[in-house]
């Protein structure tokens, strides 16, 4: 319906409930009278009109509703894809420096073992300055080379296992010897033959280590 017409009526409509157009006697013309039947019934088209906007206003929402729920769902699908493959991104990255940790291990191990070589060693009265200078400088290299590797681990999370005096751990250790002290408890780590490192919280490598255990009466 046209807008002005429907301006129109509700004026008409407006100015009769005001009382502005009732009958007077000959005041107003035939022409002018309202016609009840043709208000009412545009009043009755438009509120069915305003009834079909309305629920077209309610579709839209409902519409939007659902895309704005789909949207959420798709998100969080993306999310966990992207979590899931970040984690297998880690993990195929973990499991390629791998063997370069534990060669930079062996290579540690190496290195300690000189240095515990060197330390150990005692030369004679007649060693010259020269062989204990150079005894000197191999101990400084030596412990140059131990501190650069520790570092190096330590950017890649990887640490040293401490099992000393604690009971022994099969996920994390590996049962070398066993020695009898009546002093320690029974399952205790006496020594580490060799030391097991994590990186982060996975076993990067097991310690080896002797374990107490007390005999038996029998």
């Amino acid at each position: 319906m046209d807008a002005a017409l429907k301006e129109q009526l509700v004026e008409r409509f407006r100015r009769y409930l005001d009382g502005s157009d009732i009958d007077h006697g000959d005041s107003m013309s035939d022409a002018e009278a309202i016609d009840l039947y043709t208000l009412f019934t545009e009043l009755a088209a438009l509120k069915n009109e305003v009834k079909l906007e309305s629920r077209q206003v309610k579709n839209a929402l409902d519409f939007s509703g659902e895309m704005i729920e789909g949207l959420r769902q798709n998100n969080l699908q993306l999310g966990a894809e992207l979590s899931r493959r970040r984690q297998e991104e880690d993990e195929a990255r973990q499991a390629a420096e791998q063997p370069l940790l534990l060669a930079i291990l062996e290579l540690r191990d190496r290195l300690q073992a000189a240095l515990g070589s060197l330390k150990a060693f005692r030369p004679g009265v007649i060693a010259g300055r020269k062989t204990r200078r150079f005894l000197t400088s191999m101990d400084e290299g030596l412990e140059i080379g131990l501190r650069r590797l520790d570092e190096m681990l330590r950017n890649y999370q990887v640490r040293a296992l401490d099992p000393v005096g604690a009971r022994a751990d099969p996920e994390t250790m590996t049962v070398t010897s066993i020695e009898h002290h009546k002093d320690q408890d029974n399952g205790v780590v006496l020594e580490e033959v060799r030391q097991g490192f994590l990186r982060g919280a996975q076993v990067l490598r097991l310690a080896e280590v002797i374990v107490n255990k007390h005999e038996s009466k029998t």
